[in-house]
């Protein structure tokens, strides 16, 4: 008897540990507007989508003045849609974390009454048990009131460990509850960090909307000058880049990489590759080793990065409008680096330690891009080598991403 009321206790103990939640407004109200910021999100999310539509029709369009002014348009009008997005999520998840905390009250007033029922029963049970079965029927008038007192015995036990599985089952519940509410904090915290820096940079890309038109003085003719000399930039570096890549490439060892499941896809859900990592077609005509260094995935402009593993922000530069655009290098292991490359914006900073999938960055179309996608990159070794005209660029011995998900 004495082990099962300390199993008892074991139970009282993990119930103690309640947070109170504020007090709730009506269920039902409350359900409601989770419907109501739910449908409103889909159709901001169609919105989004019939947006990016329209961007990517004019990707695949020959570049131009017109055609780059359009796509700053249509990306600052995406942004707006997901600025506008964020803030319908970050209502919808204030309403489902209070709603998980009504749940959370209403549950600690059931573990309050089955702690008090099974306190009862347990000083009954201990009473009858002190009296002894011989008592019992000593006491009784006759055989049929012994023998029903003695049931009566029985079917409080049999109570007992009824209310002891309940408690059980609504610690377990409460207990997911606590979790579920902790995902929800964490997810707000996200959502809530997306708003702020995605209203940066709808703010960048009108600034570089100001600055496209001021230094083209919105002529076709200063546009195409200004991009041919951009080309010519880019091809010297990557040039030079692509050299010394490709003899380290020659001394990688295998010995020192990690094997499978060490990264996770820096994103969150699917998206489209656009380019793999090695002598890819694209690669054959655009670059003079015919070597893609990284993986290219194709996303919107302020599409939330994260980190593909545990590590150690070791860079965080901008190459201008040639190479990598702005970038983040994450040091892993003393043998093991990932590069995160035409970003639109970065939110973390040289010397952080960061975890995996923590947000550290959103995705964009700076440096040398042909449109808005993340340029994910693997190394071995790396340095960060100094090139005129593009600033300080990450350098190494280049390896497979696919190797290592």
């Amino acid at each position: 008897m004495m082990r099962f009321i300390k199993r008892l206790l074991v139970l009282f103990l993990a119930a103690a540990f309640l947070v109170p939640s504020a007090l709730a407004i009506n269920e039902s109200d409350l359900q409601k507007q989770i419907e109501s910021k739910s449908k409103e999100l889909e159709e901001t999310v169609r919105q989004i989508e019939e947006t990016q539509g329209v961007l990517d029709d004019l990707g695949n369009q020959s570049q131009s003045l017109s055609k780059e002014i359009k796509s700053t348009d249509y990306t600052i009008k995406n942004l707006e849609l997901n600025i506008k997005s964020s803030e319908i999520n970050i209502s919808k998840l204030g309403f489902e974390i209070e709603g998980l905390g009504n749940k959370l009250s209403d549950t600690e007033v059931k573990i309050k009454e089955k702690r008090e029922s099974i306190a009862s029963l347990i000083r009954s049970i201990n009473q009858k048990e002190q009296e002894g079965v011989l008592e019992i029927f000593l006491k009784g008038a006759d055989l049929s009131s012994s023998v029903t007192e003695i049931s009566r015995l029985h079917q409080l036990q049999a109570s007992l460990s009824e209310d002891v599985v309940e408690l059980k089952g609504l610690t377990e519940d409460i207990n997911l509850t606590i979790k579920t509410s902790e995902d929800k904090k964490g997810e707000l915290e996200d959502e809530s960090a997306n708003l702020k820096n995605r209203k940066y940079i709808v703010e960048d890309q009108k600034t570089y909307k100001q600055s496209l038109l001021k230094q083209t003085k919105n002529q076709e003719s200063a546009y195409q000058k200004q991009l041919s000399e951009l080309e010519k930039k880019q091809r010297e570096i990557d040039a030079e880049i692509g050299e010394l890549e490709e003899v380290l490439r020659k001394n990688f060892n295998a010995s020192l990489a990690p094997g499978r499941g060490f990264l996770s896809r820096p994103f969150s859900g699917a998206r489209p590759l656009t380019q793999e990592y090695g002598y890819t077609a694209f690669a054959r005509t655009a670059y003079k080793t015919k070597f893609h260094n990284g993986m290219d995935y194709g996303m919107p402009i302020g599409t939330p990065l994260l980190a593909a593993a545990d590590g150690r922000i070791v860079a965080v530069g901008d190459n201008g409008r040639v190479q990598y655009g702005k970038y983040i290098v994450i040091k892993h292991t003393d043998n093991f680096y990932t590069l995160y490359a035409h970003l639109s914006r970065q939110s973390v900073s040289v010397g952080q330690s960061v975890t995996k999938g923590e947000i550290i960055g959103y995705s964009g179309n700076t440096g040398y891009s042909t449109g808005a996608h993340l340029h994910f990159g693997v190394y071995q070794t790396m340095e960060l080598k100094k090139f005129a005209g593009a600033g300080t660029v990450p350098v190494g011995t280049t390896m497979n991403p696919a190797d290592y998900y």
